[in-house]
């Protein structure tokens, strides 16, 4: 048993209801794939209101398919991991949650720093 086995029974019982739904499953995966990562991104790079909502959505779109792809690339290259829909998913998942944390991280750091001033 290997420390995936709890995430695959995950996405064992999720996807074949994703599987009667293609529909569904086309809008989570385009949002997976082209906007939640850059967007995430975009958060942690542009804070506040530095930038439009066109322009983010812009560039979530062009970040999410530059970051997709290189870290899928660069996973299957230097680490070995060959590219199957389920590894693409966790990593997918990962280059979104990473930002994410650092984001929430930066806003606890600031609101401790305005709230000791």
């Amino acid at each position: 048993m290997d420390w995936l086995s709890s995430i695959r029974e995950i996405f064992g019982l999720a996807l074949p209801f994703l599987e009667r739904l293609p529909f569904v499953r086309a809008i989570l995966g385009f949002l997976l794939v082209f906007l939640l990562p850059g967007f995430a991104w975009t958060l942690v790079f542009f804070k506040g209101k530095q930038i439009g909502v066109l322009e983010r959505g812009a560039l979530s779109f062009g970040l999410s398919i530059a970051l997709v792809t290189l870290s899928l690339f660069f996973i299957n290259r230097v680490i070995g991991v060959s590219i199957n829909g389920f590894n693409a998913v966790l990593i997918i998942l990962s280059v979104t949650i990473v930002p994410v944390v650092f984001y929430y991280l930066i806003r606890l750091v600031s609101r401790r720093k305005d709230d000791s001033v």
